[in-house]
């Protein structure tokens, strides 16, 4: 065998792999003769096949097993003594289609190696890190968000007009062509307006009504409606108004505080010092995530693979066509012709990639089987019900496990970065703090 070079332009390498027919062939004989001590055909004995009957029967299919192992092996020993590494999976063809009655199979290999990663120096890099103090105002705030949630409802006039917002205790029958329908009938049902916990347009038509009144409520069910037996269907509501209820904000003491769980208010004040204090440390770390990111791009140079640019920039294109569900077809198609800014953004992406593989590699950066279920677990939590489906789905699909995988690696390298780079502190308002995140 023979390993010719082709192509060596900047990342890009091609290479002709030569093999002799003759040695594919004699190692097909030596694996069907391996395999022949056990077998067994009809008029010999065990282990007595010929050959050339095993050959005719499996030597199609062994040939083939043979190619596979010979190129593997081939490819593994050149990116052994070569140091190359592949930036996407090498591509690999045969050449000439007529091989099995030349002399000679020549393959062909391409791929382009993942560039030589430069040495960063970090005690070099200079970031600020920005200090959110908790006052007193931001507790206070919470907590009156907090009270907007434990709200409770205080009764109005009986002359008084229902209102958006207010909570109406009605008893209803629902009907389909004059006749009832199941799951259409209830009695002191509390209904906050506004609220479009029922049929779309229901609410709407009790607002200015008042104790005592009568409504007839004409809608219609959605078509994509749970009930096939209601789905698309026009009904009335009968709905008797027996009381106008008008929210009243919970006032910020211990009696609200003991609503959300806590001993008293001071308890409460406490937890939501943490709360505010965990928040702000998590929106600090990406402030200076992204400002550890922006040095380093700034800063490390090296070329980067043409075939990791594009697929990253066809990736963002796709991301902004899930995301951006009023974009149209024919700005989806000029954003990814053009794709400038996505070419732009994908190349800051691959660079930062490559540079974070690389530290992680060469400092034993991994993450580990417990780290890794962990965060399945966290994760599984999102399809209550259906964790063990989540689980499965994760076990069968490698790129579900990269995408669990890759930022808690990433979280781990910025980690070690951190401890070699020089970072100042800075005190900022909690409105400065947001304004950085926004920015």
């Amino acid at each position: 065998m023979d390993l010719k070079t082709v192509v060596t332009k900047g990342l890009k390498r091609g290479y002709e792999l030569i093999i002799k027919t003759s040695e594919l062939d004699k190692k097909v004989d030596e694996k069907l003769e391996l395999e022949r001590s056990n077998f067994q055909m009809k008029g010999f004995r065990r282990g007595q096949t010929p050959l050339h009957l095993i050959k005719k029967m499996y030597g199609k299919s062994t040939l083939g097993e043979v190619l596979e192992q010979t190129i593997d092996a081939e490819v593994k020993n050149h990116f052994t003594t070569s140091g190359d590494r592949p930036a996407l999976q090498p591509k690999i063809e045969i050449k000439n289609k007529d091989w099995q009655t030349s002399e000679k199979l020549i393959i062909s290999i391409e791929y382009e190696k993942i560039p030589k990663i430069p040495e960063v120096n970090f005690s070099s890099i200079k970031i600020e890190k920005l200090i959110a103090k908790i006052d007193k105002t931001a507790i206070e705030k919470a907590l009156v968000e907090l009270s907007k949630s434990a709200k409770d409802f205080k009764k109005k006039k009986n002359s008084a007009k229902a209102s958006q917002g207010d909570q109406i205790i009605i008893d209803f029958v629902g009907t389909i062509d004059s006749k009832p329908f199941d799951g259409g009938t209830a009695e002191d049902y509390p209904l906050v307006l506004g609220s479009g916990s029922f049929i779309p347009g229901f609410e709407k038509q009790l607002i200015g009504s008042k104790v005592s009144d009568f409504v007839e409520v004409a809608v219609k069910f959605p078509v994509n409606y749970g009930s096939k037996d209601l789905s698309g269907k026009d009904a009335i509501f009968s709905c008797t108004i027996k009381a106008i209820n008008q929210e009243v904000p919970a006032i910020v003491n211990d009696a609200m505080a003991q609503k959300f769980g806590s001993k008293d208010l001071k308890d409460l004040t406490a937890q939501v010092r943490e709360r505010l204090g965990q928040e702000y440390n998590t929106v600090s770390r990406n402030i200076l995530k992204r400002k550890l990111m922006d040095a380093l791009h700034k800063t490390v140079k090296f070329d980067l693979p043409p075939s990791l640019v594009e697929s990253e920039a066809k990736q963002i294109a796709e991301q902004l066509r899930t995301e951006n569900k009023n974009v149209t077809e024919e700005q989806l198609k000029k954003a990814a012709k053009v794709s400038t800014e996505n070419t732009k953004i994908a190349k800051r992406r691959v660079l930062l990639g490559l540079l974070f593989a690389e530290i992680g590699r060469l400092n034993n950066i991994n993450v580990s089987a417990t780290e890794f279920q962990e965060a399945i677990k966290s994760q599984s939590q999102q399809y209550p019900g259906k964790e063990q489906e989540f689980f499965k789905f994760v076990e069968s699909n490698s790129n579900a496990q990269e995408q669990i995988r890759a930022p808690i690696f990433e979280d781990k390298v910025f980690d070690y970065i951190l401890e070699l780079v020089v970072i100042n502190e800075k005190a900022v308002t909690v409105s400065q703090l947001q304004k950085e995140l926004d920015k």
